[in-house]
């Protein structure tokens, strides 16, 4: 490595330490933003497109910038950031009911576009993102192959299985990763049952601060992104080989964030009684990130007791 090269890259350490003590507002972590920068500085090779789907108000989308603008095989890359840029009851109880939120509290109207304010956030780094304002359920990728995707936007099994099958065909073999960042948050299972449907595809690489990345091993069969997601087309035995998967995969401080997850598959089918039974036999919680695990079990209690009156009343 020549003298020039020795300096450059001393140059981007002490620029990404720097960028280590900061935060942008969001719903992901520093250490999850210090992450996504180092990956787009350090390990980002430039072979295909960065995409960022569900950016909110640009916090991931703006730390793969900050990344991509301190490394040298990016210099034509651009971060693919896709949100509906509505907002909606979800933002606005997060960010009245979280300190974090205080800084948006009151700025935007439920239904209203947050698209300026994104623009606003990301003005900085224009040079490298474009901008879709598009329905994850209807989108198309059509511009080249991916190299990175970031996934906080599959809250639905539809929307789930629209990404899967626009997006997914579009990796490449034995260099693209996935970060689900969902992948513990107890009220989208079905995220599950795509990872594990798609075992043979992908191997799992890390437990991240909030994601769990994935690479690509080898191309998708089409018929494998075609399934259904729905409760209703996953059966119990798929249900109970999925989720122990998934909690063999994450550490110690996730998998009761992923019981819950568990057991917000078999609520959804109506089935609450075993629900209960996996949040009151767990040997994992009841502590959880954000609390999820008390909040599914507080639930499903609810949702049981209901159950059983309306079935008295019959």
């Amino acid at each position: 490595m020549n003298r020039l090269a020795k300096l450059f890259q001393l140059k981007n350490r002490r620029q990404l330490r720097a960028l280590a003590r900061t935060w942008k507002w969001g719903m992901t972590s520093q250490r999850e933003q210090r992450w996504l920068r180092n990956y787009a500085a350090c390990s980002y090779r430039g072979i295909g497109a960065i995409v960022d789907l569900g950016c909110l108000l640009g916090a991931t989308t703006i730390s793969l910038a900050e990344g991509l603008a301190l490394n040298r095989n990016a210099k034509h890359t651009k971060i693919h950031a896709y949100d509906l840029f509505t907002w909606d009851e979800g933002f606005d109880a997060w960010a009245k009911g979280w300190a974090e939120g205080k800084e948006v509290e009151g700025l935007f109207t439920v239904g209203g576009s947050f698209l300026p304010e994104f623009l606003r956030r990301t003005e900085k780094w224009r040079n490298y993102i474009v901008v879709h304002e598009q329905d994850l359920q209807h989108a198309r990728w059509e511009h080249g192959p991916i190299e990175f995707l970031f996934i906080d936007a599959m809250k639905s099994p539809e929307v789930a299985g629209a990404i899967a099958s626009s997006f997914f065909p579009h990796l490449v073999p034995s260099k693209s990763y996935v970060a689900h960042q969902d992948f513990p948050h107890c009220f989208t299972p079905w995220i599950h049952y795509l990872t594990f449907r798609l075992r043979n595809y992908f191997s799992f690489v890390a437990d991240l601060p909030q994601s769990s990345l994935f690479r690509l091993d080898r191309e998708i069969e089409p018929q494998a992104l075609a399934s259904d997601l729905s409760p209703a087309a996953v059966s119990p035995g798929e249900i109970e080989a999925a989720f122990e998967y998934s909690v063999r995969l994450v550490r110690d401080d996730k998998k009761a964030n992923v019981i819950a997850a568990k057991a917000m598959a078999y609520a959804a089918r109506g089935e609450f009684t075993r629900a209960h039974e996996i949040m009151t036999q767990s040997r994992y919680g009841p502590k959880s990130r954000a609390d999820e695990f008390r909040t599914v079990k507080a639930l499903i209690q609810q949702k049981l007791a209901a159950s059983k009156l309306s079935g008295d009343r019959m």
